[in-house]
């Protein structure tokens, strides 16, 4: 039998939660500053004109693909702690169920060992 089943799975459920709310709050708040410089991009396209305004708008571009990577890199994040949190609660199931499975077993023994010995007596 596998000593690790004596042992609770060391995991902080309530971080990994807080920490997946915090990503996918990022992620969020990302998408939404993203539309809200698109809105204003588009509004201010019709008054700026010229060689700055084209630098801005290639500028702009590369910084929404950034920060649409990062909100993704955040949904992905989120994503592996809420799978990990699941892994670590099926590994504690595992355990407990493997540690009743060794309990009923000795109880078993146990009851085998007095019923033999009341057969000597």
């Amino acid at each position: 039998m596998s000593q690790d089943i004596w042992q609770d799975v060391r995991w902080d459920h309530g971080a990994a939660a807080e920490a997946v709310a915090a990503l996918q709050r990022a992620a969020g708040e990302i998408d939404r500053s993203l539309a809200e410089i698109g809105q204003t991009s588009r509004e201010a396209a019709t008054d700026w004109l010229g060689p700055h305004r084209q630098h801005f708008d290639s500028w702009r571009g590369r910084v929404q693909t950034e920060l649409s990577s990062i909100a993704a890199a955040c949904r992905q994040a989120a994503a592996a702690v809420q799978q990990a949190s699941a892994r670590a609660q099926e590994e504690q199931a595992r355990r407990e169920r493997e540690r009743e499975e060794h309990y009923r077993r000795e109880r078993e023994e146990q009851s085998r060992r007095e019923r033999a010995g009341a057969r000597r007596v």
